[in-house]
Protein backbone atom coordinates (compact mmCIF):
# COMPACT_ATOMS: atom_id res chain seq x y z
CA UNK A 1 0.00 0.00 0.00
CA UNK A 2 1.65 3.65 -0.91
CA UNK A 3 0.43 6.81 1.83
CA UNK A 4 -1.27 8.77 -0.49
CA UNK A 5 -3.68 8.83 -3.45
CA UNK A 6 -4.84 12.09 -5.83
CA UNK A 7 -7.65 12.12 -7.77
CA UNK A 8 -8.51 15.63 -9.48
CA UNK A 9 -10.97 16.57 -11.55
CA UNK A 10 -14.25 18.75 -12.56
CA UNK A 11 -16.72 16.67 -11.45
CA UNK A 12 -19.39 18.33 -13.04
CA UNK A 13 -21.30 16.77 -12.21
CA UNK A 14 -19.51 13.53 -10.05
CA UNK A 15 -21.04 10.00 -11.81
CA UNK A 16 -20.70 6.53 -10.91
CA UNK A 17 -17.25 6.31 -12.63
CA UNK A 18 -15.21 9.00 -10.78
CA UNK A 19 -17.05 7.20 -7.76
CA UNK A 20 -15.25 3.99 -8.51
CA UNK A 21 -11.97 5.52 -8.99
CA UNK A 22 -12.46 7.55 -5.40
CA UNK A 23 -12.57 4.40 -4.43
CA UNK A 24 -9.60 2.37 -5.80
CA UNK A 25 -7.17 6.04 -4.55
CA UNK A 26 -8.41 5.44 -0.80
CA UNK A 27 -8.26 1.56 -0.53
CA UNK A 28 -4.36 1.33 -2.32
CA UNK A 29 -3.20 4.38 -0.58
CA UNK A 30 -3.70 5.11 3.11
CA UNK A 31 -5.21 8.01 2.07
CA UNK A 32 -6.89 10.12 -1.03
CA UNK A 33 -7.29 13.79 -1.89
CA UNK A 34 -9.60 14.57 -4.37
CA UNK A 35 -8.73 17.64 -5.77
CA UNK A 36 -12.27 19.65 -7.96
CA UNK A 37 -10.76 22.05 -10.23
CA UNK A 38 -12.52 24.56 -11.97
CA UNK A 39 -13.06 28.11 -12.96
CA UNK A 40 -15.11 30.88 -13.14
CA UNK A 41 -17.64 30.63 -16.28
CA UNK A 42 -17.01 26.84 -16.79
CA UNK A 43 -18.79 23.67 -18.36
CA UNK A 44 -20.44 23.53 -14.87
CA UNK A 45 -21.34 27.07 -14.69
CA UNK A 46 -24.38 26.48 -17.02
CA UNK A 47 -26.25 23.96 -14.67
CA UNK A 48 -26.06 25.95 -11.32
CA UNK A 49 -22.61 23.27 -10.63
CA UNK A 50 -19.95 26.72 -9.90
CA UNK A 51 -16.80 25.09 -8.15
CA UNK A 52 -18.13 25.89 -4.87
CA UNK A 53 -21.33 24.11 -5.34
CA UNK A 54 -19.24 21.00 -6.75
CA UNK A 55 -16.94 21.05 -4.00
CA UNK A 56 -19.98 21.61 -1.58
CA UNK A 57 -21.31 18.49 -3.41
CA UNK A 58 -18.34 16.27 -3.52
CA UNK A 59 -18.31 17.03 0.47
CA UNK A 60 -21.51 16.01 0.92
CA UNK A 61 -20.57 12.66 -0.63
CA UNK A 62 -17.12 11.61 0.97
CA UNK A 63 -17.50 13.50 3.80
CA UNK A 64 -17.62 11.42 6.65
CA UNK A 65 -14.65 9.18 5.44
CA UNK A 66 -11.78 9.62 7.42
CA UNK A 67 -10.02 8.13 4.66
CA UNK A 68 -10.82 10.73 1.72
CA UNK A 69 -10.27 14.27 2.20
CA UNK A 70 -11.50 16.99 -0.30
CA UNK A 71 -9.98 20.04 -1.62
CA UNK A 72 -10.63 22.99 -4.28
CA UNK A 73 -7.94 24.56 -7.37
CA UNK A 74 -9.65 27.58 -8.32
CA UNK A 75 -7.96 27.92 -11.87
CA UNK A 76 -9.84 31.25 -12.44
CA UNK A 77 -6.47 33.75 -12.77
CA UNK A 78 -4.49 31.10 -15.09
CA UNK A 79 -4.43 30.27 -18.41
CA UNK A 80 -7.43 27.37 -19.68
CA UNK A 81 -6.21 24.18 -20.58
CA UNK A 82 -4.13 23.03 -22.75
CA UNK A 83 -2.01 26.27 -21.77
CA UNK A 84 -0.24 27.44 -18.67
CA UNK A 85 0.69 23.55 -17.61
CA UNK A 86 3.56 25.60 -15.24
CA UNK A 87 0.87 27.54 -12.81
CA UNK A 88 -1.80 24.85 -13.02
CA UNK A 89 0.99 22.24 -11.84
CA UNK A 90 2.19 24.87 -9.17
CA UNK A 91 -1.06 25.35 -7.80
CA UNK A 92 -1.95 21.76 -7.43
CA UNK A 93 1.59 20.98 -5.92
CA UNK A 94 0.42 23.97 -3.11
CA UNK A 95 -2.59 22.62 -2.38
CA UNK A 96 -1.41 19.16 -2.30
CA UNK A 97 1.63 19.72 -0.29
CA UNK A 98 -0.26 22.26 2.49
CA UNK A 99 -2.52 19.63 3.19
CA UNK A 100 -0.07 16.44 3.35
CA UNK A 101 1.45 17.86 6.18
CA UNK A 102 -1.68 17.45 7.88
CA UNK A 103 -1.68 13.99 7.96
CA UNK A 104 -1.05 11.55 10.74
CA UNK A 105 1.88 9.78 8.77
CA UNK A 106 5.05 10.99 6.31
CA UNK A 107 4.05 10.55 2.82
CA UNK A 108 6.87 9.00 0.67
CA UNK A 109 4.92 7.58 -1.83
CA UNK A 110 2.11 9.70 -3.35
CA UNK A 111 -0.38 8.11 -6.36
CA UNK A 112 -1.37 10.27 -9.77
CA UNK A 113 -4.47 8.67 -11.19
CA UNK A 114 -5.28 10.17 -14.13
CA UNK A 115 -7.70 9.44 -17.75
CA UNK A 116 -5.68 11.52 -19.95
CA UNK A 117 -2.35 10.18 -21.36
CA UNK A 118 -1.18 13.56 -21.96
CA UNK A 119 -1.12 14.21 -18.12
CA UNK A 120 1.70 11.49 -17.25
CA UNK A 121 4.64 13.16 -18.52
CA UNK A 122 3.94 16.56 -17.01
CA UNK A 123 2.92 15.30 -13.79
CA UNK A 124 6.01 13.08 -13.48
CA UNK A 125 8.78 15.61 -14.67
CA UNK A 126 7.18 18.53 -12.46
CA UNK A 127 6.98 16.40 -9.33
CA UNK A 128 10.09 14.42 -9.73
CA UNK A 129 12.00 17.66 -10.16
CA UNK A 130 10.37 20.03 -7.03
CA UNK A 131 9.98 17.07 -4.73
CA UNK A 132 12.81 14.80 -5.18
CA UNK A 133 12.37 12.89 -2.18
CA UNK A 134 8.50 11.98 -3.26
CA UNK A 135 7.98 8.59 -5.09
CA UNK A 136 5.48 9.99 -7.15
CA UNK A 137 3.58 7.30 -9.46
CA UNK A 138 1.17 7.97 -12.59
CA UNK A 139 -1.49 5.61 -12.95
CA UNK A 140 -3.82 5.70 -15.68
CA UNK A 141 -7.86 4.96 -15.06
CA UNK A 142 -10.07 3.28 -18.02
CA UNK A 143 -12.55 5.98 -18.62
CA UNK A 144 -14.98 3.82 -20.51
CA UNK A 145 -15.37 1.08 -17.32
CA UNK A 146 -19.28 2.01 -17.43
CA UNK A 147 -19.70 3.75 -20.77
CA UNK A 148 -20.60 7.32 -18.96
CA UNK A 149 -19.03 10.96 -19.06
CA UNK A 150 -19.64 14.11 -17.77
CA UNK A 151 -20.40 15.68 -20.97
CA UNK A 152 -23.41 12.80 -21.59
CA UNK A 153 -24.88 13.67 -18.50
CA UNK A 154 -24.62 17.51 -18.82
CA UNK A 155 -26.26 16.93 -23.12
CA UNK A 156 -29.06 14.25 -21.35
CA UNK A 157 -28.96 14.26 -17.60
CA UNK A 158 -32.53 12.87 -16.91
CA UNK A 159 -31.86 9.74 -19.52
CA UNK A 160 -28.60 9.23 -17.41
CA UNK A 161 -29.65 10.02 -13.78
CA UNK A 162 -29.08 6.75 -12.26
CA UNK A 163 -25.27 7.47 -13.45
CA UNK A 164 -25.33 10.51 -11.47
CA UNK A 165 -24.15 10.35 -7.74
CA UNK A 166 -26.80 11.93 -5.31
CA UNK A 167 -25.64 15.05 -4.17
CA UNK A 168 -25.17 16.37 -7.40
CA UNK A 169 -28.74 15.51 -8.85
CA UNK A 170 -30.37 18.26 -7.39
CA UNK A 171 -28.54 20.28 -10.14
CA UNK A 172 -30.76 18.56 -12.92
CA UNK A 173 -33.76 18.35 -11.20
CA UNK A 174 -37.06 19.86 -13.60
CA UNK A 175 -38.74 22.17 -11.15
CA UNK A 176 -42.48 22.38 -11.92
CA UNK A 177 -44.46 24.92 -10.11
CA UNK A 178 -48.29 24.12 -9.91
CA UNK A 179 -49.55 27.80 -9.40
CA UNK A 180 -53.18 29.13 -8.92
CA UNK A 181 -55.96 31.00 -6.93
CA UNK A 182 -57.48 29.40 -3.46
CA UNK A 183 -59.96 26.50 -4.88
CA UNK A 184 -58.60 25.94 -8.34
CA UNK A 185 -57.41 22.33 -6.95
CA UNK A 186 -53.84 23.17 -6.78
CA UNK A 187 -53.14 20.91 -4.22
CA UNK A 188 -54.53 17.54 -5.57
CA UNK A 189 -52.31 18.26 -8.91
CA UNK A 190 -49.19 18.76 -6.99
CA UNK A 191 -50.41 15.48 -5.04
CA UNK A 192 -51.14 13.59 -8.05
CA UNK A 193 -48.56 14.69 -10.54
CA UNK A 194 -46.19 13.63 -7.84
CA UNK A 195 -47.39 10.38 -6.99
CA UNK A 196 -47.28 9.57 -11.28
CA UNK A 197 -43.65 10.43 -11.22
CA UNK A 198 -43.17 8.56 -8.04
CA UNK A 199 -41.12 11.87 -6.95
CA UNK A 200 -41.62 14.38 -4.12
CA UNK A 201 -43.56 18.04 -3.95
CA UNK A 202 -44.22 20.71 -1.15
CA UNK A 203 -46.95 21.84 0.20
CA UNK A 204 -48.19 25.34 0.96
CA UNK A 205 -46.20 26.80 3.63
CA UNK A 206 -48.88 29.41 4.44
CA UNK A 207 -51.43 26.48 5.85
CA UNK A 208 -48.65 24.90 8.27
CA UNK A 209 -47.55 28.45 9.42
CA UNK A 210 -50.70 29.73 10.37
CA UNK A 211 -51.47 26.53 11.85
CA UNK A 212 -48.65 26.55 14.15
CA UNK A 213 -49.03 30.74 14.91
CA UNK A 214 -52.86 29.94 15.49
CA UNK A 215 -53.43 32.75 13.61
CA UNK A 216 -56.61 32.92 10.95
CA UNK A 217 -55.59 33.84 7.08
CA UNK A 218 -57.20 37.47 7.58
CA UNK A 219 -55.28 37.85 10.95
CA UNK A 220 -51.96 38.26 9.07
CA UNK A 221 -49.58 41.38 9.19
CA UNK A 222 -46.73 42.06 7.44
CA UNK A 223 -43.89 40.05 9.29
CA UNK A 224 -46.19 36.96 8.90
CA UNK A 225 -45.94 37.32 5.12
CA UNK A 226 -41.93 37.72 5.81
CA UNK A 227 -41.64 34.45 7.59
CA UNK A 228 -44.58 32.66 5.19
CA UNK A 229 -42.18 34.00 2.09
CA UNK A 230 -39.38 32.95 3.49
CA UNK A 231 -40.53 29.38 4.96
CA UNK A 232 -42.05 28.78 1.22
CA UNK A 233 -38.60 29.10 -0.50
CA UNK A 234 -36.77 27.24 2.11
CA UNK A 235 -40.00 24.13 1.69
CA UNK A 236 -39.83 24.39 -2.02
CA UNK A 237 -35.55 23.97 -1.80
CA UNK A 238 -35.32 21.44 1.03
CA UNK A 239 -37.33 18.78 -1.61
CA UNK A 240 -35.83 19.65 -4.22
CA UNK A 241 -32.66 18.83 -2.70
CA UNK A 242 -34.43 15.71 -0.89
CA UNK A 243 -32.93 11.78 -1.71
CA UNK A 244 -36.43 11.19 -2.39
CA UNK A 245 -36.87 13.55 -5.58
CA UNK A 246 -36.13 11.99 -8.47
CA UNK A 247 -35.53 13.81 -12.06
CA UNK A 248 -38.75 15.73 -11.45
CA UNK A 249 -39.90 18.30 -8.43
CA UNK A 250 -43.39 19.28 -7.89
CA UNK A 251 -44.22 23.00 -5.74
CA UNK A 252 -47.44 23.89 -4.57
CA UNK A 253 -46.92 27.72 -4.81
CA UNK A 254 -43.82 29.79 -4.07
CA UNK A 255 -42.75 32.98 -3.16
CA UNK A 256 -44.79 34.74 -5.64
CA UNK A 257 -47.58 33.39 -4.53
CA UNK A 258 -47.18 34.85 -1.04
CA UNK A 259 -46.42 38.08 -2.41
CA UNK A 260 -49.61 38.25 -4.58
CA UNK A 261 -51.32 37.01 -1.34
CA UNK A 262 -49.69 40.27 0.78
CA UNK A 263 -50.03 42.49 -1.94
CA UNK A 264 -54.47 41.77 -1.51
CA UNK A 265 -53.90 42.01 2.61
CA UNK A 266 -51.30 44.35 3.56
CA UNK A 267 -51.35 48.34 2.60
CA UNK A 268 -49.40 50.43 0.28
CA UNK A 269 -46.44 51.00 2.14
CA UNK A 270 -46.40 47.69 4.08
CA UNK A 271 -46.12 45.83 0.42
CA UNK A 272 -43.29 48.26 -0.40
CA UNK A 273 -41.33 47.26 2.63
CA UNK A 274 -41.27 43.98 1.70
CA UNK A 275 -41.14 43.65 -2.16
CA UNK A 276 -37.89 43.87 -2.59
CA UNK A 277 -37.22 41.21 -0.09
CA UNK A 278 -39.84 38.66 -2.34
CA UNK A 279 -38.43 39.73 -5.55
CA UNK A 280 -34.73 38.45 -4.36
CA UNK A 281 -36.36 35.40 -3.46
CA UNK A 282 -38.27 34.83 -6.66
CA UNK A 283 -34.97 35.16 -8.59
CA UNK A 284 -33.58 32.61 -6.65
CA UNK A 285 -36.07 30.23 -8.11
CA UNK A 286 -35.45 27.63 -10.71
CA UNK A 287 -38.74 26.93 -12.72
CA UNK A 288 -38.52 24.17 -16.05
CA UNK A 289 -42.25 24.80 -15.99
CA UNK A 290 -45.32 26.46 -14.57
CA UNK A 291 -48.84 25.24 -14.50
CA UNK A 292 -51.23 27.83 -14.23
CA UNK A 293 -54.47 26.39 -12.86
CA UNK A 294 -57.57 29.28 -14.08
CA UNK A 295 -60.37 29.72 -11.39
CA UNK A 296 -63.87 27.98 -12.25
CA UNK A 297 -67.43 29.48 -11.75
CA UNK A 298 -69.65 26.46 -10.31
CA UNK A 299 -73.20 27.83 -10.29
CA UNK A 300 -73.67 26.67 -6.50
CA UNK A 301 -70.66 29.10 -6.21
CA UNK A 302 -71.24 32.83 -4.71
CA UNK A 303 -70.75 35.76 -6.74
CA UNK A 304 -68.09 37.48 -4.18
CA UNK A 305 -65.75 34.45 -4.15
CA UNK A 306 -65.21 33.81 -7.99
CA UNK A 307 -64.75 37.56 -8.18
CA UNK A 308 -62.26 37.30 -5.51
CA UNK A 309 -60.73 34.15 -7.62
CA UNK A 310 -60.59 36.05 -10.92
CA UNK A 311 -58.85 39.06 -8.92
CA UNK A 312 -56.22 36.80 -7.80
CA UNK A 313 -55.82 35.06 -10.94
CA UNK A 314 -55.34 38.27 -12.47
CA UNK A 315 -52.79 38.92 -9.89
CA UNK A 316 -51.01 36.03 -10.28
CA UNK A 317 -50.31 36.80 -14.13
CA UNK A 318 -49.07 40.00 -14.07
CA UNK A 319 -47.05 38.99 -11.92
CA UNK A 320 -45.58 36.23 -13.99
CA UNK A 321 -45.44 39.23 -16.52
CA UNK A 322 -43.45 41.65 -14.27
CA UNK A 323 -40.66 38.42 -13.28
CA UNK A 324 -40.51 37.66 -16.80
CA UNK A 325 -41.89 34.39 -16.79
CA UNK A 326 -44.21 33.87 -19.09
CA UNK A 327 -42.56 31.91 -21.61
CA UNK A 328 -42.80 28.86 -19.29
CA UNK A 329 -46.04 29.40 -18.04
CA UNK A 330 -49.22 26.91 -19.46
CA UNK A 331 -52.48 27.60 -18.44
CA UNK A 332 -54.14 24.14 -18.15
CA UNK A 333 -57.48 25.09 -19.22
CA UNK A 334 -59.78 21.63 -19.61
CA UNK A 335 -63.18 21.53 -18.60
CA UNK A 336 -62.43 18.85 -16.19
CA UNK A 337 -59.70 17.55 -13.32
CA UNK A 338 -58.99 15.16 -15.59
CA UNK A 339 -58.42 17.04 -18.56
CA UNK A 340 -56.01 19.40 -16.96
CA UNK A 341 -54.34 16.85 -15.35
CA UNK A 342 -53.71 14.81 -18.00
CA UNK A 343 -52.44 17.93 -19.99
CA UNK A 344 -49.79 18.41 -17.24
CA UNK A 345 -48.72 15.26 -17.30
CA UNK A 346 -48.32 15.48 -21.41
CA UNK A 347 -46.55 19.53 -20.64
CA UNK A 348 -44.23 17.26 -18.03
CA UNK A 349 -43.26 14.50 -20.10
CA UNK A 350 -42.01 16.81 -22.58
CA UNK A 351 -39.77 18.67 -20.32
CA UNK A 352 -38.37 15.01 -18.68
CA UNK A 353 -37.98 13.54 -22.57
CA UNK A 354 -37.08 10.46 -23.72
CA UNK A 355 -35.14 9.90 -20.36
CA UNK A 356 -39.17 9.80 -18.67
CA UNK A 357 -39.63 6.27 -16.87
CA UNK A 358 -42.94 6.51 -16.63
Amino acid sequence: MRDLGIYFGTFAPCHVGHFEQVIRAKRENRHAFVIVSGYAGDRGDNYGMILDNRVKAMRQLLGPDDNVTVLKLDETYIPRYPHGWEPWLSMLSETIINEKDALPFDVGKMTFYVGEEEYIEPLKHFFSRKYPDIDAMITMVDRKILGISGTNIRESPILNWDYVMRPFRKFFVQNVLVIGAPGTGRTSMVQDLARRYSTSYSTEYAKTYCKEQRIAGDELDVRDFHAIGIGQFENNRRHIHSPGTRKVFFADTDVMTTKVNMKMYADGEEFNRLKSVFDYYIHLQNWSLILLLPPEAPEDEVKGNTDYKNEVHKMIMLELEQQNLLHITHTLDGTSYRDRYQEAHGLVDEILMEGKDN
